[in-house]
């Protein structure tokens, strides 16, 4: 049987995750390209669900574990988790990267950095150092700015802007901050890794926002960071995040993780989302009859959870919803319906 060729751009958590499955697979030779000179760290507030993560990389990929989550309004707070099961954490992505290229590379994939893509004409890859890959079949992974999707003429105009700030010391507390009247339909958050805390916030950029509500954004975010920390050695960043989903099969060409839209336009969650969709995309190109039940799965969340989203900054009902909300997250019960829903 002839060998099928995969090349995969993006060495990020859905590109491995294809490659680690397509890998272990002898009639496949695969090709991760990644235009970063080493496994990368994505800028990422890092939360994650715990139990999953720790069975798809590995029991010791988290930095921390939680068995709380604080979720905190201007009058009141609430606590999600029973205290005695983790079921939420963080990781640091370089780390994630690091763990799934060894992963991928240990099942027989190719993991080439330093590997830009210029063109792709037909069932090739050209990349800006002149050098060709032929692909039998080519998975787009290469986030949020993904020069496949570009390739296949896929706009995308749904998406999330955050920033946060990377702030040195320890924090023993996972939490989600609620305050409709500074931030808007969005929350603000603290994630703790070791010696080292995510606090970020972000919103829809499809919001009708002028550019002096983004500035009051902003400085609203500052003011609520400077209340908790110290930012004298904290590192801001800025990131954005595709939850434009439009498809992820293309004929011989696939889309994957942030390239395909698959993060949640409500909370941001992206790295499950992209291991899952890695991992039945290569699936379905080892088994055209496989029905990708992950990506199925996800694509149910995502629906429920971007159709909050649009209900609460969509005109005109978000104009009256994000006040009633505001309300009504001060009551336990209704925080507890919303966590137990979502």
């Amino acid at each position: 049987m002839q060998t099928k060729k995969v090349v995969i751009v993006g060495a990020g958590p859905a590109g491995l995750s294809a490659a680690i499955e397509l890998g272990k697979n002898k009639g496949f030779e695969v090709f991760v390209l990644e235009k970063n000179p080493e496994p990368l760290y994505k800028v990422c507030g890092g939360g994650i669900d715990s139990k999953y993560i720790k069975k798809a990389v590995s029991e010791d990929i988290l930095e921390r574990e939680f068995s709380e989550l604080y979720v905190i309004t201007p009058k009141s707070s609430f606590i999600a988790g029973d205290g005695s099961h983790p079921f939420i954490g963080t990781l640091n992505r370089k780390t994630l990267n690091e763990k799934l290229t060894e992963k991928a590379q240990s099942a027989g994939a190719k993991i080439l950095f330093g590997k830009a893509v210029k063109e792709i004409i037909k069932d090739k890859i050209i990349t800006t150092a002149g050098e060709e890959f032929a692909f039998d079949y080519l998975i787009g992974a290469d986030g949020v700015n993904s020069v496949v999707r570009k390739h296949l003429g896929i706009p995308t105009k749904k998406f999330l802007i955050a920033f946060q700030y990377m702030i040195p010391g320890v924090y023993n507390k996972m939490e989600f901050h609620l305050d409709f009247k500074k931030f808007g339909v969005t929350y603000n958050w603290i994630f703790p890794q070791k010696n080292i805390i995510s606090a970020g916030t972000g919103y829809p950029a499809s919001a009708d926002r002028s550019p002096d509500s983004i500035k009051i954004l902003r400085e609203n975010f500052d003011a609520w960071c400077k209340e908790r920390f110290d930012l004298k050695n904290a590192r801001f960043e800025g990131f954005s995040i595709n939850y434009d989903y439009r498809g992820f099969e293309f004929g011989n060409i696939y889309l994957a993780g942030d390239a395909a839209g698959f993060a949640s336009g409500l909370t941001g969650e992206g790295i499950k989302p992209a291991i899952l969709s890695g991992q039945d995309i290569a699936r379905k190109i080892q088994d055209p009859n496989y029905e990708c039940i992950n990506i199925a799965k996800c694509l149910k969340t995502k629906k429920r959870e971007d159709g909050i989203l649009h209900l609460l900054i969509d005109k005109p009902w978000g104009d009256m919803i994000a006040p009633i909300c505001s309300y009504l997250f001060d009551f336990d019960w209704f925080k507890k319906a919303i966590f137990k829903f979502l």
